[in-house]
């Protein structure tokens, strides 16, 4: 068997976290590029037509890591999902093949025994490597969710404008660099240090969105074209429950399905697969919070996401709450998702001042 050289698809802030679970168990890692449009075009031309558009771009994620000389793709597919995102790995593994790449696919589809055994023989590392390694990663992606929410909350109320972005980029990359687990507690507290010195107006009266939708469109800054940093430049404050700790807790704890069924229970009786309950019951836990809107994105296509839409809609006329939904794909160009954000805006600032007035 050839030396496992390691990729991945690249998922926002959580590839540096990905990238340090595979270099902690000694093994070759060649991380994925940023995403750009000429990464979704790569994979938009070799994947299947009518597929989603995050299997689009996870293809373009691995063809400079495979022209670099990485063999083998760590995919996770199947855990706890139900859409189409479980064949990715099966789909992926023939595209790529039939172009011509000498490719090992890792699909974490298995139960975690059989996980460990596929680790194991490709890192030779042992049990106690492996949960330290694991360790690490959760760390890592702990407090890479972290500084995303204080982001959130800051960069609207910042005085100095673009500070915030500034110490989260840097902090990301130092986090990136971050090679030994015995120091990052010293990491995090200088990170969170330097977040709570950032100068805010404590008292700001700001609207408030709720960013609802698929877990990857919604996580991903360079998918979504920086949805959250752009909304808080504009002094907008910007709320996102979707995260992978979200869904682990999900995983972890099946008695959460069952509370959100409940809840929306008068809009939807039955799983629509991906993250689709979690969309209404997200919407309607914001309307509870007296938010001032609700963006929705998803993948073009996404048919969890499509099936529940026209229920969203229908809670925005019921509840009179602004709501924009946002389709993504490799057509989407950042000028018309601006000018459409721009709108929204204003809209929301506008609802915003209108409860005000009322009080």
């Amino acid at each position: 068997m050839k030396k496992p050289i390691i990729t991945f698809a690249r998922w926002g802030n959580y590839t540096i976290a990905f990238k340090t679970i595979f270099e902690q168990l000694g093994l070759e890692v060649i991380p994925p590029e940023k995403t750009t449009s000429q990464t979704i075009a790569e994979g938009a031309k070799i994947a299947p037509e009518m597929y989603c558009f995050p299997l689009k771009v996870t293809l373009g994620n691995y063809l400079p890591a495979l022209k670099k000389g990485a063999n083998t793709i760590f995919m996770v597919q199947n855990v706890g999902g139900s859409c189409r995102q479980r064949y990715y790995g099966a789909i992926q593994e023939k595209v790529l093949k039939e172009a011509g790449h000498d490719i090992n696919f890792l699909d974490f589809r298995a139960t975690p025994k059989d996980i460990y055994s596929m680790i194991k023989k490709i890192s030779g590392a042992s049990l106690l490597q492996v949960l330290k390694a694991g360790r690490f990663f959760f760390k890592k992606l702990h407090l890479i969710e972290k500084i995303e929410k204080l982001a959130q909350f800051c960069r609207p109320r910042e005085i100095e404008k673009g500070i915030t972005d500034k110490i989260l980029q840097e902090s990301l990359l130092k986090l990136d660099e971050l090679k030994k687990e015995k120091d990052f507690q010293e990491l995090k507290k200088e990170i969170l240090k330097r977040f709570s010195g950032i100068k805010i107006e404590k008292n700001k009266d700001l609207p408030k969105v709720g960013l609802i939708g698929e877990i990857y469109t919604v996580c991903d800054p360079t998918i979504n074209f920086e949805v959250e940093r752009k909304l808080g430049l504009e002094g907008i404050g910007v709320y996102r429950e979707m995260d992978i700790t979200y869904h682990i807790k999900k995983l972890i704890f099946p008695w959460k399905d069952w509370i959100i069924q409940r809840k929306i229970n008068p809009y939807l009786k039955s799983t629509v697969g991906g993250h689709g309950r979690d969309a209404i019951y997200e919407m309607l836990h914001y309307i509870k919070e007296d938010f001032d809107g609700i963006i929705h994105l998803l993948p073009f296509g996404c048919m969890p996401e499509v099936t529940i839409r026209p229920i969203l809609e229908k809670i925005h006329l019921e509840s009179g709450i602004p709501f924009l939904s946002i389709s993504l794909d490799e057509q989407t160009a950042e000028a018309g998702i601006d000018t459409r954000l721009e709108a929204f805006t204003d809209v929301v600032r506008n609802y915003h001042q209108y409860k005000s007035s009322k009080l």
